[in-house]
């Protein structure tokens, strides 16, 4: 069962196509049971995995406590997961929901098959857990401002049944339900809590949060896994999970975990061993690697050549991908920097590729000046983007000393003998601040930068300051000079309609831009570019105006044709509540844009690699790295799928990162096995399976590929079944309801109807090219298809060549792709 959104004025349906798919998971179930593969018990931590614990009882398990382990173990589910790269969704915990805009509403309908499992009992998950966790967050801590106001919770949540809970939002923009239903629910079973919430209700809101603050995050409450691991031993040091059975005391426990995440690798990693005490970060985690124990080493920024080197002779596979987050210099906003010609210089005189290459950490410079994926690393995602939103964003590939020194002159500033004088006489100097917690990339590009600066003609020094007074004065505009900080951080790893995550966050995950956001009013100058042949040549101003709900939709104002004003806190307020993919939204996207290369709130320099490591022979993800390659524009959202751990809903919402990639996804196996997307891919059912037809939208491989096949099946040294597809047009109608306030229903048709069509053939695989073809495939006729393996190939589900019936039910005869707007 899978939820479908379909959106219409004021209305967003979920449609529940009831799928009944006779054989295909219980065909994994025996291909599991039936074949042999390697098993590997794995040690697994990230080296920024470290939790003081104090001794037992204590909140270990209690998800309101700081300092609890919860996140670490993984034992926990989203109610559903948001996959940035394509902008997809896949139920989890929730089966479906339905969304009412204009009553500000969701309602989540779960699965009714789950169970919490502490290894020697279950618990049936129901809507009661989703509302324990969801109204003490809200009540007590106030978790989900402002869209859940603490003073509204006893309201805003209501269960319906026991499996459905209903939402109402005090406020609402188009993506702030996403939030939500991105949420973990990690353990808050209902009979654990149910006193809790029964005691909050006989509180206002003072009383709910000091009652929060002061007794529920003391609270030592017993452990509930809700995920297909479970904890089986923890210590301060170590936490155990492993695979739960599949069944408990006739309950389903791995057995629906199976039929959720179709493509899962967690059978070949039956136990896992978390390291929560990596005091000594990196250097500590690879020292353990290296001593023997097979670990799984995740989320590493830049990981030195030197470790790599390391753990490459130990026999430690190294993935790396560009991580998209962008590291830059903020500039300060007194005179002579309020002067944006003054600011521009800096756009000149900065060598991104002198500021990023030089060092033992492996960074990729970044030539734009925008907040957005870099065209030279993920050219997939940028290539998203509309083309006159592109054409107006320059690279500044390499330093133009000369423009630098004409912009500053029109500033009314004085070169003479080396130094950049003010008209006063004053020597032009800056102070680039660091934190002492920064990574020592970021220390070492900001002596770069002075050296540069003071080169020009502009005295740079490099100041570090401990960690908590950096952030508490650069957060209240108290820095007194500028920092090195991110500009575009962490939060999105998708391309232009998945760029809300970052806007809806972008003054916490882009601490870069708070200078400039503590200008007074938060009003700055401002106009558009015009360039051509990649300079910019001129400049030209007009008004921005939107019709949303918001206090004020005044976003430009222009002083004349070459210039104005822009209101930040108006756009922040346009761009988190106009919907991605519209004309609205792609013009603050484009405002944004201009704004960074007029003003310029900093110069971006570049961006880290992202590392991962693991011992070869029992984790490889080659074949996804060889044949779905993030620099192929056609696979850069695949490849980001299925090899980004913080590309799932921003890492602490969606998917834990710690086992997503590795586990749940279907890109990682043991060396020599082919594990079952790959074999998916090359029987094409991936594409002619309805079912698993909805992962393939999800990960960004909605149309079939036989190329892509092709590639696959070589990697395996095997043979493949091309798939071939014809498109058709069919209607269906589908009926949109206007709720609560009218009774008006609307009809609406939808169509295209793409036929998938498995040839009768058998292809000896050696092409390793790739493409994508742009027809979506909703409805499938599938021949006689058949895989010769011609080199023996672990092997761990016989998906094709399955009969499959399925029984459609709501009248919708075709299968609609999972997408959000």
């Amino acid at each position: 069962m899978s939820n479908y959104i379909l959106k219409e004025k004021g209305y967003v349906t979920v449609i529940l196509l009831v799928t009944v798919v006779i054989l295909t998971l219980s065909a994994l179930k025996v291909a599991y049971a039936q074949q042999s593969y390697p098993t590997y018990n794995m040690y697994m931590a990230a080296p920024w995995y470290y939790v003081l614990l104090p001794p037992w009882p204590a909140p270990w398990w209690n998800p309101f406590a700081s300092g609890n382990v919860i996140f670490q173990t993984g034992t926990w589910m989203p109610l559903a997961d948001y996959n940035d790269p394509t902008g997809q969704w896949w139920p989890v915990l929730a089966e479906n929901w339905t969304v009412f805009p204009q009553n500000q509403t969701l309602i989540i309908y779960l699965r009714h098959n789950l169970y919490w499992f502490n290894g020697s009992a279950v618990i049936p998950f129901t809507a009661w857990d989703v509302y324990a966790w969801f109204y003490i967050s809200d009540k007590a801590f106030g978790e989900w401002e402002p869209w859940l106001m603490p003073q509204n919770a006893d309201k805003d949540f209501i269960i319906i049944n026991n499996y459905t809970i209903s939402i109402h939002f005090d406020y609402w923009s188009t993506t702030g339900y996403y939030w939500l239903l991105m949420s973990w629910i990690p353990n808050t079973p209902w009979p654990v809590w149910e006193s809790v919430v029964n005691e909050l209700k006989t509180m206002n809101v003072t009383e709910a949060q000091k009652f929060g603050s002061v007794n529920i995050t003391k609270m030592a409450i017993p452990y509930w896994g809700l995920s297909p691991y479970y904890v089986t031993k923890a210590t301060p040091n170590y936490i155990t999970v492993q695979l739960e059975p599949d069944y408990f005391q006739g309950k389903p426990l791995l057995a629906e975990w199976d039929k959720i995440l179709p493509f899962h690798t967690w059978q070949y990693y039956p136990q896992i061993t978390i390291n929560i005490a990596v005091s000594g970060g990196l250097t500590q985690l690879v020292s353990y690697a290296l001593s023997g124990q097979p670990y799984f080493i995740h989320t590493v920024e830049a990981m030195p050549y030197s470790f790599q080197s390391k753990l490459k002779s130990a026999g430690y596979y190294i993935l790396q991908l560009p991580d998209l987050s962008i590291e830059g210099i903020a500039l300060p906003t007194y005179y002579p920097f309020n002067i944006p010609q003054v600011r521009q210089a800096f756009l000149y005189i900065i060598n991104r590729t002198a500021a990023a290459a030089p060092w033992s950490w492996p960074n990729v410079p970044v030539f734009i000046n925008v907040p957005a994926p870099a065209p030279n690393t993920v050219p997939g995602f940028w290539l998203t983007f509309p083309a006159d939103i592109r054409s107006m964003v320059v690279n500044f590939t390499e330093p133009n000393l000369t423009k630098a020194m004409q912009l500053l002159e029109s500033a009314g500033l004085i070169y003479k003998s080396g130094q950049w004088y003010l008209p006063n006489g004053t020597p032009l100097t800056l102070t680039i601040y660091a934190s002492s917690t920064a990574h020592p990339a970021w220390i070492e590009a900001a002596s770069i930068d002075a050296e540069a600066l003071t080169g020009f003609g502009i005295k740079t020094t490099v100041v570090t300051i401990e960690g908590s007074t950096y952030s508490s004065e650069l957060d209240s505009c108290q820095l007194p000079d500028t920092g090195t900080d991110w500009f575009f951080a962490g939060s999105n790893k998708g391309g232009v309609n998945e760029l809300w995550i970052y806007y809806d966050d972008a003054l916490y995950t882009a601490p870069g831009l708070f200078p400039s956001y503590c200008v007074p009013g938060h009003t700055t100058p401002f106009a558009y570019p015009i360039v051509q042949s990649n300079q910019i040549t001129g400049w030209y101003c007009k008004p921005l105006t939107t019709n949303l709900p918001i206090p004020n939709n005044t976003i430009v104002t222009c002083v004349n044709s070459t210039y104005g004003y822009i209101n930040l806190s108006n756009w922040l307020a346009a761009i988190a509540a106009a919907a991605p993919g519209t004309s609205t939204y792609y013009e603050l996207v484009k405002a944004f844009y201009a704004w960074f290369q007029y003003w310029v709130p900093g110069v971006e320099q570049f961006q880290s690699l992202i590392a991962y490591a693991f011992p070869e022979k029992m984790v490889d993800p080659e074949w996804v790295v060889t044949c779905i390659n993030y620099s192929n524009p056609e696979y850069t959202e695949a490849a980001y799928s299925l090899l980004h751990d913080w590309a799932m809903g921003w890492g602490w919402d969606g998917f834990y990162p710690g086992f997503n990639t590795w586990l749940f996804m279907g890109g990682f196996a043991p060396q020599g096995v082919m594990p079952p997307l790959a074999e998916a891919i090359i029987n094409g059912s991936l594409w002619t399976n309805p079912y698993l037809h909805q992962w393939a939208v999800l990960i960004g491989l909605p149309n079939p590929d036989p190329q892509l096949q092709a590639c696959v099946a070589s990697y395996f040294h095997t043979t493949y079944t091309p798939v071939t597809t014809t498109t058709s047009t069919t209607t269906t109608t589908t009926t949109t309801t206007t709720p609560v306030t009218t009774s008006t229903t609307t009809s609406t048709t939808t169509s295209t109807v793409t036929s998938t069509t498995t040839a009768v053939a058998t292809v000896t695989s050696t092409v390793t090219s790739t493409a994508v073809s742009t027809v979506t495939s909703t409805a499938t006729t599938t021949a006689v298809s058949t895989v010769t393996v011609t080199k023996p190939v672990v092997s761990t589900a016989l998906i094709a060549g399955i009969v499959i019936i399925v029984i459609v039910i709501a009248a919708v005869a075709a299968i609609i792709t999972l997408r959000r707007r």
